[in-house]
């Protein structure tokens, strides 16, 4: 399973650039991958507001003239910031990739920062962060980062209410200058490009200013594996949401493969042991899965759902015994088939179209894999029999070096 061959050149001002000239449609696609996230912030939300507020007009253009001039050549951009990265993305057609480049070069290179724009958004992610925070979901995801990684660390720490009214324009601006800078950039471009494309490219960013900055190394400190459970009551909740897990191994551990398919039987596809226990046997949950959470320095294998509120610790208890059953009985053929299969038709299923592939060309970056990774990962699923998977899950799932919260209501007679 090997992707396509993809081009990496750089531009005048040494920008890398990665080029994947795939689909039939006159389309194109730029992400724009920055190592501006969370990590590297002094201040909770500097992160996501600086890149928030990248959509809000930039040194020639008003927002409402971006809007405008997006909407009138058939363009869309959106903004996103993670833990590790930020994110700039522009889906145009490639006959307007001239006059939309020369819009989104002056937005990347000067953003406007305006003083009114920001104190809506301000209070409008208030209350989206007060709404989001009423729902067991919310706070045990919330809860269990911080117990897993600790508050303090730039994975487990929270924003809270207060941190919003601490967010000021020119503390944005100082992020910006520093995590910004275009020869940190690493550009993703997918779609029907062609050597025009990349001579549009050149032309209004390749002319781009960029200071020579060594990017400060975020501190990442070591992470001790903690174990506990936890229950968070919120008496007025009909559900209770289930979070467990622990720290687990990157895509490059030469276990992940084997480990990855394991996780998978235990829940990572609708027709899980998990799935088939806990929702279709005993009915505690309209759902529940498990899956491996990738950051650029760690990684986390979790199990999530959310239960009626007097079925959690029996649905807990439940998830014990599947994860006991991994670990003491071999998975019959049939069903290792059946997931081995599911595995490589997914695979196949998200390596469909331009833009899903310019996703996997960006992950391979990001992560340092080679372009033969899914080649070779699917190769050693392929060949797992069942013995490794009873071997990887002795290795790897334990119940006790897991955390567990759960949050809702507390029905005493039901526990």
């Amino acid at each position: 399973m090997q992707l396509p061959d993809f081009a990496n050149v750089k531009l005048d001002n040494e920008i890398p650039v990665h080029l994947l000239n795939v689909g039939s449609q006159d389309l194109v696609r730029l992400q724009f991958s920055i190592p501006a996230g969370s990590i590297y912030q002094k201040q909770s939300l500097l992160a996501y507001f600086t890149n928030k507020m990248l959509k809000e007009g930039s040194s020639k253009y008003s927002a409402a003239q971006i809007a405008e001039k997006m909407d009138f050549y058939g363009a869309y951009f959106d903004v996103h910031s993670g833990r590790d990265y930020a994110y700039f993305t522009l889906f145009c057609l490639n006959k307007y990739l001239d006059p939309i480049l020369e819009i989104i070069a002056d937005i990347l290179a000067h953003p406007l920062w305006p003083e009114k724009e920001l104190q809506i958004i301000i209070q409008q992610e208030k209350q989206a962060f007060q709404i989001r925070n009423t729902k067991p979901k919310t706070i045990s995801f919330r809860k269990f980062h911080q117990e897993l990684f600790g508050e303090k660390h730039p994975y487990g720490s929270m924003a809270s209410l207060s941190d919003y009214d601490q967010i000021k324009k020119e503390d944005l601006q100082a992020f910006f200058e520093v995590y910004y800078q275009p020869k940190n950039w690493h550009i993703f471009v997918s779609g029907k490009t062609s050597l025009a494309t990349f001579d549009i490219l050149n032309r209004h960013l390749g002319r781009l200013s960029s200071a020579s900055v060594h990017l400060p190394e975020s501190e990442i400190p070591k992470i001790g594996n903690k174990t506990a459970d936890y229950f968070v009551e919120r008496k007025d909740a009909l559900q209770t949401a289930l979070k467990m897990g622990e720290l687990s191994i990157s895509r490059k551990h030469e276990d992940y493969p084997i480990f990855s398919l394991a996780q998978t039987i235990l829940g990572g596809f609708f027709g899980s042991r998990l799935m088939q226990n806990i929702r279709e046997d005993k009915g505690y949950t309209y759902g529940i899965h498990s899956g491996i959470h990738h950051f650029k320095k760690a990684s986390v294998f979790l199990i999530s759902s959310e239960v009626g509120a007097k079925y959690a610790d029996k649905a807990l208890s439940e998830v014990k015994n599947e994860l006991l059953r991994l670990r003491q009985e071999e998975v019959p053929e049939s069903e290792l088939q059946l997931v081995k299969n599911y595995i490589a038709g997914s695979l196949l299923k998200s390596l469909n179209g331009p833009f899903a592939l310019g996703d996997m060309m960006r992950m391979l970056h990001e992560n340092n894999l080679s372009k033969d990774y899914f080649t070779n990962y699917i190769s050693a699923i392929q060949e797992a029999s069942a013995k490794d998977i009873e071997r990887i899950a002795n290795k790897y799932l334990h119940e006790k070096d897991m955390i567990s919260v759960l949050v809702g209501s507390k029905i005493t007679e039901e526990r």
